[in-house]
C-alpha cells in the first residue's frame, strides 16, 4: 500500500511540470519528456560513454531538464553546470533535489560566457543547440575561450549532407528553415569540421546519426508544390536542403593552432610597420 501511495505521490509531483528529456525516476517511472527526441538522446548519451568524465568539470549548454548534466554526474564528473536561456522548474525543482544531485543550474545566454562567469571546463556538451543560433562561428568561439587546455567537446548537431565539396553554412529564417523558424544555420560536414579545425579543434570521432531526418517539418501539398515550381524557375540561384539529419562530434582544443597567423588577422588589430592599423 505503501509503494502504490509513494508512486502515486511521485506521479503527481511530476504532472506540475512539463518535460522536454525522458529521465528515468524509478523502474517503472520517468518524466514524460518529448518522444521524437528519443532516438537522439540515447544517441548522445552512448556517445558520452566514450569520453572519460571522471574528477572533470563539465559545462552543459542547452541544458534542459538535465539529462546530461545528470549523465555527466553518474559518469564521475567532479562538477557539472548546466545552462539554458530558459531553465528548466522541473529540474530545479524536482529533479535535481530528488536524485539529491549537485548539478548547477542557471538561466544564462551562452554568448555571456567567459573564463571569469563560471571558469574554465574540461568538458563542454553541447547538444541540439549551434544550429538555433544566428552567430554560430561566435558560438563556437565562446566556448572554446571557456575550456581548458586539451578540453573537450560533445557536438551534436542538425547538418546538411546535399553539399559535400565545400565547406558551406546555409542560414535560412522564417519558413525557409527545413526545421522551424528557431532553427537557422546548418553547417554541411566538410563546414563544421573545417571551422572547428580553424578554430583548433582536432576532430577525435565523427558519428552520423542517420535519424532520416526525422526532425524535418511537416510540409502540406501545396507547399510542396511550391517549392517545386520556384526550385524549376529558380534552379540556378536556389538552395533548398533536402537531406537534413544529425551528427555527433567530439573534439580536443588543440594546444597550437596551425592558423595562428589567420587567427590574428581574424581576432586583432593588424599592423603596418609605421605601427598604423590597416586593413590588409
Amino acid at each position: 500500500m505503501n509503494k502504490i501511495n509513494n508512486k502515486a505521490d511521485l506521479l503527481k509531483r511530476i504532472s506540475k511540470y512539463e518535460f522536454y528529456h525522458t529521465i528515468q525516476l524509478t523502474e517503472s517511472i520517468s518524466t514524460p519528456g518529448v518522444e521524437f527526441v528519443h532516438d537522439l538522446t540515447k544517441s548522445v548519451l552512448d556517445s558520452m560513454k566514450k569520453i572519460d568524465f571522471k574528477n572533470k568539470r563539465v559545462l552543459d549548454i542547452g541544458c534542459r531538464d538535465g539529462l546530461f548534466s545528470f549523465e555527466a554526474e553518474k559518469l564521475g564528473a567532479s562538477e557539472v553546470i548546466g545552462i539554458d536561456n530558459h531553465i528548466s522548474k522541473g529540474a530545479v525543482e524536482f529533479l535535481i533535489p530528488f536524485f539529491k544531485s549537485n548539478v548547477k543550474m542557471y538561466e544564462e545566454n551562452l554568448f555571456n560566457l567567459t573564463p571569469e562567469l563560471y571558469g574554465l571546463f574540461d568538458i563542454v556538451m553541447f547538444p541540439g543547440t549551434l544550429y538555433h543560433l544566428r552567430y554560430p562561428f561566435w558560438a563556437l568561439k565562446t566556448v572554446r575561450n571557456i575550456l581548458k587546455p586539451e578540453g573537450v567537446i560533445l557536438l551534436e548537431t542538425a547538418i546538411s549532407y546535399d553539399q559535400s565539396k565545400h565547406a558551406m553554412l546555409y542560414c535560412p529564417v522564417k519558413e525557409e528553415s527545413p526545421y522551424d523558424p528557431t532553427s537557422v544555420s546548418f553547417f554541411n560536414e566538410k563546414g563544421i569540421i573545417d571551422t572547428l579545425n580553424s578554430l583548433g579543434f582536432n576532430i577525435e570521432s565523427i558519428n552520423h546519426l542517420n535519424l532520416n531526418n526525422k526532425f524535418n517539418k511537416n510540409i502540406n501539398l501545396m507547399t510542396q508544390i511550391k517549392n517545386a515550381t520556384k526550385a524549376l524557375l529558380f534552379s540556378d540561384r536556389l538552395y533548398e536542403p533536402k537531406n537534413i539529419d544529425r551528427i555527433i562530434i567530439h573534439c580536443r582544443l588543440s594546444g597550437k593552432s596551425e592558423l595562428e597567423k589567420l587567427e590574428q588577422y581574424w581576432d586583432s588589430i593588424h599592423h603596418n610597420r609605421e605601427g598604423r592599423a590597416i586593413i590588409e
